[in-house]
Formats: C-alpha cells, sequence, structure tokens
C-alpha cells in the first residue's frame, strides 16, 4: 500500500467484499455486468481480483484496457493475446504476430491457428482492421468453447469505445456479436457515468438490458481503517487509536487517496521524526497531487456554470439553486452534467458533494 496509483490484488485488496461477491455470483450465473465509478475509485482493482479469483476456480479470463489502445488494430491484438494467455500463447503470439511464416512455423500456435486462421491477419496489412475486430471479438468466445470451459471477459473504460469510431459502428458490432456468445461473461467497466448511460442504461442505448448495472461508491470505512492500522504496525510506526479513522474520514473512503494518505504518512514520519497532523498531511498531499488537480480544474474550467457549481458545493452542497440564483446558473443543467462526467454524488444528507474529496479541498482553498 507504500506503492500508489497501481492496482492491487490478493492482500492488499482491501473492502469491497459485498461488491465482490455479487460481482462473484453474477459471473457465475453467466449474467455480465456494467461496473460505473470515478476513475481512481478502485474499478480495475475490484475486476483484477474478481478474475483471479475465478482463475483460480479454473474459468478463462481476459482483461481488455480499451483506454490504452489508441488504434483499432491494438484493440484486436490485445483481445486475442488476452484469449492466448489461458493456453499461455500469448508469448508466442506476440512474438511472432509480425511475421505470417513465423505465425505458421510456431509449433505451439499451429493447433490454434488450425481452427481460428483470422490470427495470420494481424501479420498481414493488407487485412482490414473491421474484420480482425470482428474476429476478435468471437475468439473470447469461440475459444472457450472450443476448449469447453466458461470464459470472463472484462473490458476495462469501454466507455472510450467510441474514440474508434464516432458514429457507433463498434458498439453495434460488439452488441450483435456478445449476445450470440454462449460460452462467455462479460464485465464493462468505465468512468463516465453519461457515457455509460448511454452504451447500457437507456432504452434506445445499443447494450440496453444486456448487463447488471453496479454503481461503485467509496470502500468501508472499517476494513480500510484496520488495514491502516496492520500496515503502520508492520513497519513499526506508533500510531494514536484513532489516527487510521482520521485519515479514513478525510479520504471519506476514497481507496486511491487512502493509499496516499498512507504513503505520505510514512514519508513525513521518515524525514521528521514524527507523523504529520492531519491538516500537515492534507497539505502534503495536495503538493502531490497539485499538477493532477490543477490539469481536472483546467479541463472543466471553460465552462462558466461548472465553475459556480463547483465552488458553491466545495464550500455545501445543500440550497445550491437559492444560493446560485444571482448569478443565473442553471444548475439542474450543470450538475446533471458533472454527476455524469463522473465529478458529483448526491446524498440525503449532504445533498450535493464532490466525489473527489481532494478535489473538494484543493477548490476551497485555490478557488
Amino acid at each position: 500500500m507504500q506503492q500508489v496509483g497501481k492496482p492491487v490484488t490478493g492482500r492488499d485488496f482491501i473492502g469491497r467484499e459485498k461488491e465482490l461477491a455479487l460481482l462473484m455470483e453474477y459471473m457465475k450465473m453467466g449474467q455480465s455486468v456494467v461496473l460505473i465509478a470515478p476513475r481512481r475509485f478502485g474499478k480495475t482493482s475490484l475486476v483484477l481480483e474478481v478474475l483471479n479469483r475465478l482463475k483460480k476456480q479454473k474459468y478463462y479470463t481476459a482483461f481488455v484496457d480499451v483506454f490504452t489502445n489508441p488504434i483499432l488494430d491494438l484493440l484486436s491484438s490485445e483481445i486475442t493475446e488476452e484469449v492466448l494467455k489461458n493456453h499461455k500463447l500469448h508469448k508466442q503470439f506476440i512474438a511472432a504476430k509480425n511475421s505470417a511464416t513465423a505465425l505458421i512455423q510456431n509449433l505451439k500456435l499451429k493447433a490454434v491457428l488450425d481452427d481460428f486462421q483470422f490470427i495470420i491477419g494481424f501479420a498481414d496489412n493488407t487485412k482490414n482492421e473491421w474484420d480482425l475486430i470482428s474476429e476478435s471479438i468471437d475468439f473470447v468466445d469461440a475459444f472457450s468453447k472450443k476448449h469447453n470451459s466458461k470464459m470472463i471477459c472484462a473490458y476495462d473504460e469501454f466507455g472510450d469505445i467510441g474514440k474508434f469510431d464516432p458514429k457507433g459502428n463498434l458498439v453495434k458490432l460488439f452488441r450483435s456479436k456478445i449476445q450470440q456468445h454462449t460460452h462467455s461473461t462479460y464485465i464493462f467497466s468505465g468512468s463516465y457515468e453519461s457515457v455509460m448511460q448511454n452504451l447500457f442504461i437507456s432504452n434506445k442505448s445499443p447494450f440496453y438490458r444486456l448487463a447488471r448495472i453496479i454503481h461503485l461508491s467509496y470502500v468501508e470505512k472499517e476494513p480500510l481503517c484496520n488495514y491502516l492500522k496492520k500496515r503502520f504496525t508492520q513497519i513499526k510506526i506508533k500510531i494514536t487509536k484513532s489516527y487510521p479513522e482520521q485519515i479514513v474520514e478525510h479520504t471519506m473512503g476514497h481507496p486511491y487517496y487512502t493509499q496516499l494518505a498512507f504513503q505520505q504518512s510514512v514519508l513525513f514520519h521518515t524525514f521528521h521524526g514524527r507523523l504529520p497532523d492531519i491538516d500537515e498531511l492534507i497539505v502534503q498531499m495536495l503538493d502531490v497531487e497539485k499538477d493532477y488537480l490543477e490539469k481536472v480544474w483546467e479541463d472543466i474550467s471553460n465552462s462558466r456554470e461548472y465553475v459556480h457549481t463547483l465552488r458553491a458545493i466545495a464550500e455545501n452542497g445543500k440550497n445550491l439553486y437559492k444560493r446560485l440564483k444571482p448569478k443565473k446558473i442553471n444548475v439542474a443543467r450543470a450538475t446533471k452534467k458533472l454527476e455524469g462526467m463522473g465529478f458529483l454524488f448526491r446524498d440525503n444528507i449532504r445533498g450535493w458533494f464532490i466525489s473527489d474529496p481532494l478535489f473538494q479541498q484543493w477548490i476551497k482553498k485555490n478557488i
């Protein structure tokens, strides 16, 4: 947990037991799922933990990150590679995919190529990229069917699928293929609720009723507190009983910022011989995340409605209509857009609040 920003699994995977149990049951039922949450909320960690556990139960698994693939050919290649991992053939595929001769001569791949000739197309520059992606999508199910297994395939940041084809033909292709699959179950995860709604929730969406929707929120505070106590004990740093609770209270159970708070408190202790108080810790975290937070603000500050709405919510999420009326802000429109972008949550106690607790602190301090 001293390393921040990477997905965590195994013993470092903390909390999310309810969500984990629900996902596991859905996968075993063959029910595909849509997982929606803002970035840095631990979606990838949760998905990888589910896949790791199911792999131990002899399921085939595949994890495809749509966000990191800039062109369609690379997406097709990653899908194929992830499927081949289940028979430990991915390294042979990676090494040989740029040469049709090398692919054909690879003895370990030969049995696969006999049934799935499309793979040779990765070495053919004239091969149509839409044919490759079409075959790759079906390869997920066909490979598991051939080997009489069940496949759990996760498409992370699936909302980015539109970058390959703004007209939506690729989404329709995925839908037409996946709805026919009999040996595969899917997890689609995404950060922007409005985008995922357009893909999965609206009755006009391509994936309408294909998958169950799960909205991921903060991690439960008790397991996070217990884990922090354990980690401080392991590295022999003495803490007060309330210190982990104070950290989790300020991070709101946000998984990324709880990791960051632990890391920065350990660094502070190393250089100062004591733990920072919570105010010192928040200042240090704001400094570490300065570039990221400034970039987030830069991306949304071109909208006058967003600026005034976020400033008001950072102070207090209640009575927004009354408070922003003098500024002639369309509060309903601004909050809906910001919620769809993953910036806002709402509950009956606080009203609207900013989903990123450190971003809220940054706005209060700087704007």
